[in-house]
């Protein structure tokens, strides 16, 4: 707001071609103290239009009678080139006839110069600049609704009461001009979220009432185009029937976990006999109902994938079924999972195994029986001449003597691999016994120290089970000390929360978990197979150079 101490400057064009009556508003309006008043002549029409163009003015004052065309033509054509200042019409008398046509030309108001007063003419420039920055406003207001209304994502449509329409944007015209929409919703009628299709294009409409300025009732729309997501419903749900479908046939479960392990979404009845099923699972804690489950369903909480297998039996059928799971990554903390039924593949896997681990026990007897006895039998023939060579040839006594030490060195060797291949102790006495001689005869076989301790009860293992634990430790071993160079060699059987853990740990070089998993070796795999075979879960640890620790934690249950 101006004050005298700071008034305001209004830039005035004055469009008069007699200059006394310039004189006479330029004495007016310098009276005024409320506003600074810059007034520019223009004495001519001619002059008046050049003026309009140049711009830069907040009112004109424009005389009627111009000599060369009147003030009111020099209105409209300001109007037509866009000029958006209120003009306000001066004449020399009252006519009601100009005061009707200045009105209808958009003239902001109409004064005769006759008795025209200072105040008066002040108040006329106030009210027209206010009136004419509303009007601004106003207008700009309608530019950015229109402008809203033609870039808005959606049809936009209002009639009256009568069915007649009043706007339209561009895609209420494009798609709704066959009038389907405006037949099925009357004047009178107002919906939300209504369904409305047309061939492969679908709405989503909703009407409202509307009120314009004179109080008329009118109804508006607004419809949004949902084709995209009606497209990709569809093809969701022919994907999930699909699905649906395909888990009801395969012999798989799959589900979802939530942060606490508890299963909040399973499908796929192909394990049922089993008990896996999902109206078992939903809403229990799974690791809770099936225990050899808790470590790999930690594993995958904390963000990991890991594998798990699940044993049992159906009358006097077993059954083994082989879990994936891994953090879901639809859901912050949760995990996915997927089983699915592997009796069939196991069994003839065992068999494999089986035949594998009697054709090693039957090499191994081989070199216990055969090639050891024999090379015991050079060695004590080695020996004996040995002791006949002293007295006429000592020479020839000492290289009797290193054949003596070799062969005895041969027997030692065949000893200790035959063991390894027949573990004579898996067969008389424990677990626990066979791995300890385990660990002896490796520090005869690769010069490691090798130590092996045992803590709390042995497991109950049957034979088989045994067996595969008996190889786990006996592939580490070697790779701890061929491959890592390890120095010392831990293996630590110990019960862990109610099952048994079986750690292999080293010294030795270590290597990288992702590229040892990437290579064509089969060393981690086997050892990983193993476990899984008898219902455990393989993990392993190693980085270059920090050495290398594997684990199986297995139950007596499960082992067996």
């Amino acid at each position: 707001m101006s004050t005298a101490a700071n008034p305001t400057t209004i830039h005035v064009l004055v469009v008069e071609d007699h200059e006394d009556d310039f004189r006479y508003l330029a004495f007016l309006l310098g009276r005024s103290g409320t506003a600074n008043y810059h007034l520019s002549w223009a004495s001519s029409y001619a002059a008046g239009q050049a003026m309009l163009r140049q711009g830069g003015f907040d009112v004109g004052l424009f005389d009627y009678r111009l000599g060369g065309g009147t003030g009111l033509d020099l209105l409209r054509e300001a109007h037509e080139t866009g000029c958006t200042i209120p003009i306000i019409l001066l004449t020399g008398h009252d006519s009601a006839e100009v005061d009707q046509e200045a009105s209808q030309a958009g003239a902001a108001d109409y004064l005769c110069k006759t008795g025209l007063t200072g105040t008066e003419l002040e108040r006329t420039i106030r009210y027209a600049m206010r009136h004419a920055a509303m009007t601004t406003a106003l207008r700009q207001s309608q530019q950015q609704l229109e402008l809203f209304m033609r870039s808005v994502p959606c049809a936009v449509g209002i009639r009256d009461q009568q069915g007649q329409l009043l706007f339209q944007n561009e895609l209420f015209a494009r798609y709704f001009k066959d009038g389907g929409l405006l037949e099925r919703v009357g004047p009178s009628s107002f919906v939300e979220a209504l369904p409305y299709s047309q061939g492969d294009r679908h709405w989503l409409v909703n009407s409202f009432a509307m009120v314009n300025a004179e109080g008329q009732r009118l109804q508006g729309f607004a419809a949004i185009d949902i084709s995209e997501r009606v497209r990709m419903e569809n093809e969701l749900r022919r994907t999930t029937s699909l699905l649906s479908s395909i888990m009801r046939s395969l012999p798989a479960i799959a589900g979802r976990l939530d942060a606490s392990g508890r299963v909040v979404e399973a499908q796929g009845s192909g394990l049922d006999r089993t008990g896996l099923a999902p109206e078992n699972l939903l809403g229990r804690v799974f690791a809770a109902q099936y225990p050899p489950s808790a470590m790999a369903i930690a594993q995958a909480l904390q963000g990991e994938s890991a594998n798990f297998s699940l044993t049992g039996k159906v009358g006097a059928q077993e059954w083994q079924v082989e879990f994936f799971v891994t953090a879901d990554s639809d859901r912050a903390g949760g995990a996915a999972f997927f089983g699915r039924d592997v009796t069939e593949r196991r069994w003839l896997e065992q068999r494999l195994l089986t035949i594998s681990d009697a054709e090693q026990q039957r090499i191994g007897a081989d070199l216990h029986d055969g090639l050891g006895q024999q090379l015991t039998g050079m060695a004590c023939l080695a020996a004996a001449l040995r002791d006949r060579l002293k007295k006429t040839t000592p020479a020839e006594a000492e290289n009797a003597d290193l054949i003596a030490r070799l062969a005895s060195e041969s027997v030692a060797q065949s000893r200790a691999l035959a063991r390894g291949l027949c573990p004579v102790q898996l067969e008389k006495n424990s677990l626990t016994s066979a791995l300890e001689d385990l660990t002896y005869q490796a520090q005869l076989l690769h010069g490691s120290e090798c130590r092996f301790r045992a803590e709390g009860a042995p497991p109950q293992c049957e034979h088989l089970a045994a067996i595969h634990l008996y190889r786990i430790t006996q592939e580490a071993i070697h790779n701890a000390a061929r491959h890592g160079g390890a120095k010392h060699i831990l293996v630590h059987l110990a019960p862990k929360a109610g099952q048994y853990c079986l750690t292999i740990k080293d010294d030795g070089r270590g290597f990288d978990l992702n590229a040892a998993r990437a290579a064509t070796g089969s060393g981690l795999r086997l050892m990983s197979y193993r476990a899984n075979m008898i219902g455990g879960t393989f993990s392993a640890e190693s980085s270059p150079e920090r050495g290398t620790q594997v684990s199986v934690l297995f139950t007596s249950a499960s082992a067996k």
